[in-house]
């Protein structure tokens, strides 16, 4: 998948998306193994965070690095009318084009401006509990195309409503594979497949 910028800005990748697990850049791509530093690939991390307010602390619920390819794999594992829904929710809420060029304008490649509020519903991310934050890299460098953002809690819990039974069965049986938890726990897990 390729953006329509150009030669978009990049960074180096900040620290608070490296591995929580070894404190380095994540290395490989959950799903195939490819060696995202070696090769220069475009991947995707996300991580969730769960924010403790009282006690001014973050702990990641759960984070991983994918490739592209298998976003885009994983992606077309869902339902027809679950991307109908999703894409229709986010086109209504958000325009992604316009807020690249609004935040490289106004503030240029600075993370914590991109992932400062939800991109569906502008809630900031301190007044958030439980969020979810994305970036684009390539290589060991963070690309500003449609990343980096940050979706609420609340946000993720309308899009989970958008999800068909079928998809939801997939992204359980994707979530139980990768990280290896039981099904009870697996509500807490609430990927986004945006791409």
């Amino acid at each position: 998948m390729s953006f329509p910028f150009g030669d978009m800005e990049s960074a180096e990748i900040p620290d608070r998306f490296f591995s929580d697990a070894t404190d380095k850049l994540f290395s490989h791509c959950i799903q195939c193994e490819r060696d995202l530093l070696a090769s220069d690939a475009e991947y995707v991390i996300e991580k969730a965070i769960r924010h403790y307010k009282s006690f001014n602390t973050d702990d990641t619920i759960f984070e991983h690095a994918m490739c592209i390819d298998c976003q885009v794999k994983m992606r077309e594992s869902l339902s027809e009318i679950s991307k109908k829904r999703i894409d229709a929710f986010l086109e209504s809420r958000v325009n992604l084009f316009r807020r690249r060029m609004q935040l490289m304008d106004a503030h240029g490649p600075n993370t914590d401006e991109w992932l400062s509020q939800c991109i569906v519903n502008g809630v900031p991310v301190d007044d958030e509990e439980e969020y979810q934050i994305y970036c684009h890299c390539k290589g060991d460098k963070m690309l500003f195309s449609l990343m980096p953002f940050m979706i609420s809690g609340t946000a993720l819990d309308e899009i989970q409503e958008l999800l068909s039974p079928e998809t939801r069965d997939e992204i359980d049986r994707f979530m139980g594979e990768l990280f290896g938890l039981p099904p009870e726990l697996q509500p807490l897990l609430r990927p986004v497949l945006v791409l």
